[in-house]
């Protein structure tokens, strides 16, 4: 026998990698790339960088990330999975339906004011358009956790809402919350009232209107 045609024989390239390895690669990735863009900026980081810090090749990062943008909605989905994870863990520990939404909103502004350099990542890079942000808005994945607030806010109506007006009530309570976060982290030399002050009423102004 050959010994040089068995060595071509099995080396047909290497063996496929597991789902777990193939996630351990797009944890590390993510994880570097999450340091990158919230020291440096997303716009100033290349994928060559991203490679590099990452430990692995530009061709082997192109192979888990079609495109940087492709990257920075992973993390952006990472976060709001961390955020929600959290908000349901804190509405399971609450009695009633109206308590139940006044953890979660307070929740959902303490967890950006906790987290600031999430917040502007996730709202505020630089480089980023209006059709990279459409396609991770539109993602079922990511619209199906924002339900939390629909679904809390309809047992604290008790169906004395149609669903159009469920729905304007409940998109009005999310950008009232964006509002109270994005305040108090971009001006924050202003003396704004106390963030659990300025959520409870905007969740009893949303729940009367």
């Amino acid at each position: 026998m050959n010994p040089a045609k068995e060595r071509k024989k099995g080396a047909r390239g290497r063996p496929a990698h597991t789902q777990e390895q193939i996630e351990d690669v797009r944890a590390k990735i993510a994880a570097s790339a999450m340091k990158l863009f919230q020291e440096e900026g997303y716009a100033g980081i290349s994928m060559r960088r991203l490679a590099q810090e990452s430990g692995c090749t530009v061709m082997t990062l192109y192979k888990y990330y079609a495109r940087k943008i492709d990257v920075l909605r992973d993390l952006w989905g990472q976060v709001f999975a961390e955020l929600f994870d959290e908000l349901e863990r804190t509405a399971s520990r609450k009695q009633t339906a109206h308590e139940r939404l006044q953890a979660i909103a307070l929740g959902y502004v303490a967890f950006w004011l906790a987290r600031r350099d999430r917040y502007f990542m996730v709202f505020m890079s630089s480089g980023v358009s209006q059709s990279d942000v459409s396609v991770f808005v539109q993602d079922d994945r990511v619209l199906s956790r924002f339900g939390l607030f629909r679904q809390t806010l309809a047992k604290v109506l008790g169906g004395q809402a149609d669903e159009a007006e469920l729905t304007l009530k409940s998109e009005l309570l999310l950008c009232a919350l964006n509002g109270i976060a994005h305040n108090l982290i971009t001006i924050s030399a202003y003396p704004w009232p106390d963030p659990k002050r300025l959520v409870q009423a905007a969740v009893a102004g949303v729940i009367k209107a």
